[in-house]
């Protein structure tokens, strides 16, 4: 979210670095500009600041799972391209055998 759409959904101005301050409970949470700006309007700019360092981690927690998921899910496709590639390998060697 942009510091001027930010602003215009807010009661109370922020500025450029609260916004950033508060970017990764934004990604976080994942809503509507709207919404997170009644969060934050209900909740206050300075309450959820001092929480910035624990979204942060919080963010790159979620980023490091997402990738550790990845990986994984590309270790077992990885194994089934194999046994595939195995299958497909015995298909051709028997064929080639039983031609005359």
């Amino acid at each position: 979210m942009m510091l001027d759409e930010a602003n215009k959904r807010l009661k109370n101005e922020i500025t450029e670095e609260q916004l950033w301050g508060i970017n990764s409970l934004y990604i976080l949470l994942d809503l509507h500009k709207d919404d997170f700006c009644k969060i934050v309007d209900l909740v206050g700019i300075e309450k959820l600041l001092e929480k910035q360092s624990h979204y942060e981690r919080l963010d790159l927690a979620e980023r490091e799972l997402a990738a550790k998921e990845r990986y994984v899910k590309s270790k077992a496709r990885l194994a089934e391209i194999e046994v595939e590639k195995a299958d497909l390998e015995k298909y051709v060697v028997e064929y080639q055998g039983a031609r005359p």
